[in-house]
């Protein structure tokens, strides 16, 4: 079986494991995710139209150095191919991410000392965006628990296998193909059934890609994520985090809790949340996430 060792170049400073314990995204399928490194399975069919399933494996030895990545597949990859295995892990892991401001007005507050040290701030998210939204749609209502089945069975039943065996996520194409009934009763989604086959319908045909661009301002890039079926202010200001636009506070019942328990404040005062993060200005949201997810420790650089 062919592999090919890949070297991605980091910023200052880069902690492989803060970014991968950022959020959730790290324990969902097709991943697996131990004390050192990430295992995962990525189609090249999903990121650039054609090619192989490939096996990965991607790791760093001390924070700041280069990710160490091991890409497997049955047959030797072209240069193009990757080319595109290594654009896909650094947007999944958020290479690329500016933060400098961010982290210079976390210097001001004490409690977010940390955010620096630690370089965090960076999420990771999935290769394509279609892949965020699709799992996005499976946070919405329900148990992390319930999440988690709900993305399993998804790539279990229409994710094309690495030489591993492991199955990655599928493309928007191979999800189009698939009725109501398949989401309702095979991935068991519930009221989602319909807008999974939206959303892939309109990835798969190339138009969603094209009006959900990040470049865009916040307040349009929201305007048109909320028109999607199934999208929520949650969901939106969830997926705008992904696309690198912080200033939403995407607040949830559990975020409410959480920020409400740390600055003293009556249960459901958005407004006082609110008020509480507006020194960040563009970067409201990630110093909220900051604060009510902590400190990581596996991996963390002191």
């Amino acid at each position: 079986m062919p592999t090919r060792s890949l070297r991605i170049s980091v910023p200052t400073p880069y902690d492989l494991g803060v970014v991968l314990r950022g959020h959730g995204w790290a324990g969902l399928a097709p991943h697996e995710l131990d004390e050192e490194n990430l295992r995962s399975a990525l189609d090249l069919s999903a990121v650039c139209g054609r090619g192989p399933v490939v096996d990965l494996e991607v790791g760093q030895r001390t924070p700041s150095d280069a990710l160490r990545v091991r890409v497997s597949a049955r047959r030797p990859l072209s240069r193009e191919q990757l080319a595109h295995v290594r654009r896909a892990l650094v947007r999944s892991l958020a290479v690329e991410l500016e933060l400098q401001e961010f982290w210079t007005r976390c210097d001001a507050v004490s409690r977010l000392a940390w955010v620096r040290r630690q370089g965090a701030g960076r999420l990771m998210c999935s290769p394509t965006l279609f892949e965020d939204l699709l799992k996005l749609l499976m946070t919405t209502n329900c148990a992390w628990s319930n999440t988690k089945a709900m993305v399993r069975r998804t790539v279990e039943g229409l994710g094309r296998r690495a030489p591993s065996g492991r199955r990655a996520f599928p493309s928007a194409k191979v999800c189009a193909r698939e009725d109501e009934s398949f989401w309702r009763d095979e991935v068991r989604v519930g009221y989602r059934a319909g807008h999974c086959r939206a959303l892939a319908e309109g990835f798969a045909s190339g138009g969603l890609e094209a009006r959900l661009d990040p470049s865009l301002p916040t307040v349009e890039l929201r305007r048109r994520l909320l028109a999607l079926p199934g999208f929520g202010p949650y969901a939106v200001g969830q997926a705008l985090r992904l696309l690198g636009h912080f200033d939403d506070l995407a607040l949830d019942s559990w975020v409410r809790k959480r920020a409400a328990e740390l600055h003293g404040l009556k249960p459901g005062d958005d407004r006082g949340i609110a008020a509480r993060y507006a020194e960040f200005g563009r970067h409201a949201g990630l110093a909220l996430w900051m604060d009510v997810t902590g400190p990581v420790g596996v991996g963390a650089s002191e």
